[in-house]
């Protein structure tokens, strides 16, 4: 089983050709334009914010204009004209009690600069400027965030498909405010910038039946220290086919690396009840977890045990965003903080 395993991450590895372009600086000329025809026709715009005060916990914008056609992503009963004019987005705190999960039509509820300098999703979300410089615009009946952004020339590349599919993360720094009821707090912070675009399924067929059978997702954002930034990742198709399993370390002053080796993902508790989606599936959702990865020696590099904070919302993708506080260790030190989450499973 092992080994079939370890064929199977070579085999990804042939496909999805990361290992050329992690470790390096990220190329300023790299386009991040809304979808356009069919070699581009979905987009996904992301903004990760893992560590703010209470009540608030965290902050994202997870965006995907047009839809993949894969399992983990699909929201399918939300569609109301194309898929190709939908645009699903969950933004949210924890401090918002609804409405996290936004639906726009492109051509009907928003505006989107050819070159991705200006992007107006209703009246809920603006995101504007090109690297480096980007701000954010959160707008909520109970929630208001503003976020200037400055981005790293720090990279995580997820997936380098030539011609079918590219996904990238900056680390970046934040300063800006949240207003809530009546009351504004100042933060500042490591975040991070994403931008993914590929060749979604209804480039083949309109129809949103066909579907890649991509069946979990995890992503997790920690920031390790004020300058220290983790990213997670696991991917598992049928059978558990191992698509990606890997944890991303980068800071400040340095470009990181990626890190497979000994990765260990578990959920240790789920929720008493399985979490009811609005197209009726019932998903079970961590309470607590913990996870592993060891550095190109063998040993520990990252442990973390965390604890769920009770804040899912619905919307990423087929699944929820949340936050956990975490405990562990780093380099042999110990670390504390809260994580950024997003889940999905649909096995």
């Amino acid at each position: 089983m092992v080994e079939a395993q370890r064929l199977a991450q070579r085999l990804v590895g042939l496909v999805n050709r990361t290992g050329r372009v992690n470790g390096s600086p990220f190329d300023a000329t790299r386009s991040m334009s809304p979808p356009s025809g069919r070699r581009r026709n979905w987009v996904h715009y992301g903004v990760m914010v893992p560590d703010l005060p209470e009540p608030h916990r965290s902050f994202g914008v997870m965006s995907i204009l047009g839809t993949p056609g894969v399992t983990i992503f699909a929201n399918d009963h939300a569609i109301t004209t194309n898929p190709s004019d939908t645009v699903y987005t969950s933004s949210a705190t924890a401090s918002m009690a609804d409405g996290q999960f936004l639906v726009h039509s492109i051509a009907r509820d928003c505006e989107f600069a050819p070159d991705g300098s200006h992007l107006r999703f209703g009246e809920e979300l603006d995101i504007a400027g090109t690297y480096p410089h980007f701000t954010v615009r959160r707008t909520h009946p109970d929630v208001t965030v503003e976020l200037e952004i400055e981005a790293t020339d720090k990279v995580a590349h997820f997936a380098n498909i030539p011609a079918l599919y590219r996904h990238w993360s900056l680390l970046s720094t934040y300063r800006g405010h949240i207003d809530h009821r009546g009351d504004r707090v100042e933060v500042e912070g490591l975040c991070t910038v994403e931008y993914a675009a590929g060749v979604g399924m209804h480039s083949v067929t309109a129809s949103t039946r066909p579907k890649l059978p991509a069946k979990f997702f995890t992503y997790h954002v920690l920031n390790l220290d004020h300058r220290t930034q983790a990213l997670l990742v696991q991917v598992l198709g049928p059978a558990g086919f191992p698509i990606q399993k890997a944890v991303y370390l980068r800071s400040l002053d340095g470009y990181g690396g990626v890190f497979t080796r000994g990765f260990d993902f578990r959920v240790r508790e789920y929720e008493s009840e399985p979490r009811r989606t609005p197209d009726g599936r019932a998903m079970r959702l961590p309470n607590s977890l913990s996870w592993r990865v060891l550095d190109d020696e063998g040993r520990d590099l990252i442990t973390v045990d965390g604890k769920a904070g009770g804040d899912y919302s619905y919307g990423l993708g087929a699944g929820f965003v949340g936050t956990y506080d975490y405990t562990g260790t780093y380099l042999g030190r110990a670390i504390s903080g809260r994580a950024y989450l997003e889940y999905i499973d649909c096995r």
